[in-house]
């Protein structure tokens, strides 16, 4: 008996032995943890968890979040505000001027969000910060075209990233930007709006179902008089005179007001199931565990809705470690392209284009397609979105070797935002200075190809990409020719003459911009018709004349041109990016990988959840990345 009793304690003891040793993360698990939480796994952050338990390793990532964000915000918003006021008074031409600025602003602002979710030191801020956005929905033209409140609603979203549910509730029923995406304005006493008080109940806390459509129209009535201030660029404003005072019977309970509202809706068990499932589906995988759902629902109305918490029971629970469960979420674009610049350490060569990509990939942020938002899961994947994210990744990847060299001894470099039409060809650029110097002839190789893909519908979707030259003197005038176009004369040695096309957006040289609209254009082909400065359909020149174009205001300095961060790429990091580690080689991103993950066979666990990729022959680092992407 003792020998049986022996070897059941010894039995037991293993057990709960390697149960412990389940606990502790190996690179795996580490990686999983800090992709579901946030943008990629850069190597140095998964071997600083690795070894901890899960408990410890979810502490770390929760107690890192933060409230605010770490690049500076878009120039923009410091500067006075634009009079949205004024508006209503506009002639139509006036009034599309101004929402034409409005607009170049929102895309300020949507590169800034996609750099900082790159940037971020606390990937979990912007993550919550992205899933906020999706949940509490508005959208910048249902929201009056006013890029300063969706600014202020990001803002809000971020400081509430893992704080407290019904903080945020109370904060959305306050909004500028949500009452006039919901037509709060509209919603008086005697003629009651519903749309609020709908989409109060059935997207932001309880889902279909768990109401009725009486507490829909009562609660419509308990919301009356919430509205903006136009004539203070609309802060939030409560109207007593339009507010319908008196008791309102909705959800089991009697009130009068939007503070009424909120309390009854938190005191009902489903209000924290309705937020846990969506928590499980942005973490977890695309099917709650009913049962799961409820036990952390009751850690979150036990928290007073403060979400960490119920994160922290998320990120702990067996399910969120089961390996059934990984490799099963499908990244929205914005996590997708975040995450490929902080997988790889590339660098981010065209911060215009990051908005860009993630339109063309389906989510337009500050943008979403309804008041549902979009619906993540297995609708980013058609057809077409598969090869476009294909497209994508091979451009992003492609970037490191758009990156040039610093220029020599401190001497000024420039650069060109360019992009191109290929035909049986790509086009070919040469770049001299007035005094006839050679800076480059260089072909266009990300030209797109317009017999397979066609033309693109949009100037703003070309396939932009920033090319950087050293350049050893001081630059006056620069001159960008395009030389190999069918309508020009044969090459000398004759060679192929197919269609094509080479466009230039803008120039940098010593941190200003000077925009190709601003240039003068000329073409050498006679019957070629003139487009835009910096479109060239035919071979002809496009000559920037610094000293003329210093003078106009149509010159910017580079730090306008991104929301207050560098647009120009340059050796490693740009300066608002430079504590984020960049690889320009795919040698130097494997060296930074955990020891047992270097090898050939091993190093598909950086980036790949499930199974292991065909392993690659030593020294092939560049094509085991551009197989695995």
């Amino acid at each position: 008996m003792r020998g049986i009793a022996r070897a059941l304690t010894l039995a037991a003891a293993m057990f709960f032995a390697a149960a412990a040793s389940a606990q502790h993360l190996d690179a795996g698990a580490a990686r999983h943890l800090l992709v579901r939480t946030g943008f990629g796994a850069e190597p140095a952050a998964i071997a600083a968890i690795v070894g901890l338990d899960r408990s410890a390793a979810v502490d770390r990532v929760l107690s890192a979040a933060r409230r605010d964000a770490a690049l500076p915000p878009p120039r923009f918003l410091s500067e006075t505000w634009p009079a949205y006021r004024d508006v209503p008074s506009m002639s139509q031409e006036q009034r599309d001027a101004f929402i034409q600025a409005r607009r170049a602003e929102l895309q300020e602002l949507k590169t800034w969000w996609l750099l900082e979710m790159i940037a971020t030191p606390t990937p979990l801020t912007e993550r919550m910060t992205l899933f906020w956005h999706n949940h509490f929905v508005s959208a910048f033209e249902g929201a009056g075209n006013n890029v300063h409140r969706m600014w202020n609603q990001n803002a809000l979203f971020r400081r509430e990233s893992t704080g407290n549910f019904a903080t945020l509730l109370r904060s959305i029923l306050a909004d500028p930007a949500m009452l006039r995406y919901l037509d709060a304005a509209t919603n008086r006493k005697g003629r009651p709006n519903e749309n609020l008080a709908r989409e109060l109940l059935e997207l932001f806390t309880l889902g279909e179902g768990h109401y009725r459509e009486q507490d829909i129209r009562e609660i419509a009535r308990a919301l009356t008089g919430l509205g903006v201030d136009r004539a203070s660029n609309w802060d939030f404003r409560f109207y007593p005179g339009q507010h319908e005072f008196g008791p309102k019977e909705f959800l089991g309970t009697t009130g009068d007001n939007a503070e009424d509202v909120v309390r009854a809706i938190l005191a009902l068990p489903r209000a924290a199931e309705f937020l846990v499932e969506k928590l499980w589906r942005e973490f977890v995988s695309p099917r709650p565990d009913p049962a799961e759902v409820a036990r952390i629902a009751t850690v979150l109305r036990d928290a007073s809705y403060d979400v960490a918490p119920a994160l922290r029971a998320l990120l702990t629970s067996d399910a969120f470690w089961d390996r059934g469960n990984r490799g099963v979420l499908i990244k929205a674009p914005a996590v997708l392209i975040a995450g490929i610049h902080r997988d790889l350490g590339l660098p981010v060569v065209d911060p215009s284009a990051l908005a860009v990509h993630a339109r063309k990939l389906g989510q337009d942020l500050f943008e979403p397609p309804n008041v549902k938002g979009w619906p993540g899961g297995e609708t980013w994947i058609t057809p077409a979105s598969l090869v476009a994210r294909s497209d994508v990744l091979t451009r992003l990847l492609d970037n490191r070797g758009l990156v040039g060299p610093a220029p020599p001894n401190g001497a000024p470099g420039i650069a060109l935002r360019v992009a191109g039409d290929a035909w049986q060809t790509n086009p070919l650029m040469h770049v001299t200075l007035g005094d006839g110097t050679v800076v480059a002839q260089r072909e266009i190789e990300f030209a797109r190809d317009t017999a397979r893909f066609g033309v693109f519908g949009d100037r703003d979707d070309r396939n932009w990409r920033i090319l950087r030259f050293p350049v050893d003197r001081p630059v006056e005038t620069l001159i960008v020719s395009f030389v190999n176009d069918g309508a020009a004369p044969a090459p000398p040695g004759g060679g192929p003459r197919g269609d094509r096309n080479l466009y230039v957006d803008w120039l940098e040289v010593d941190g200003r911009i000077y925009p190709a609209a601003a240039a003068v254009q000329t073409y050498r082909s006679a019957g070629c018709r003139l487009a835009r400065a910096g479109d060239l359909f035919c071979n002809g020149d496009l000559v920037f004349d610094l000293a003329r174009m210093r003078a106009t205001p149509q010159t910017m300095d580079m730090a306008m041109a991104s929301g207050g961060m560098a647009a120009t790429p340059m050796r490693g990091a740009r300066p608002a990016l430079a504590d984020r580690p960049v690889h320009l080689e795919a040698a130097g991103w494997i060296a930074t990988l955990p020891p047992p993950w270097r090898g050939p066979r091993e190093r598909w666990r950086a980036l790949a959840p499930l199974a292991p990729v065909a392993a690659t022959p030593d020294g092939d680092e560049e094509g085991f990345l551009r197989a695995l992407v």
